[in-house]
């Protein structure tokens, strides 16, 4: 077993950065068909842009979720 305190601190410094001020830490599985996993790696920028229409969806579901309690 290696030592558990040769990576610490290491962590922080390689997490991935957003645009905004939360890092990007959290992993979501989801399943897709193999071509729609290519046709989406083909797109550039396709992680970016997923995490846009993500956010989007996430906004409208609450936007509607908001409107319906009123």
């Amino acid at each position: 077993m290696g030592n558990p305190k040769a990576f610490e601190g290491k962590r922080e410094a390689t997490q991935f950065k957003a645009a905004g001020e939360e890092p990007l830490i959290a992993k979501i599985d989801l399943k897709l068909t193999e071509t729609m996993k290519q046709e989406l790696k083909a797109i550039p920028g396709w992680q970016g842009k997923l995490r846009e229409a993500i956010a989007q969806l996430i906004s409208a579901e609450t936007q509607a979720k908001q409107d319906k309690e009123v």
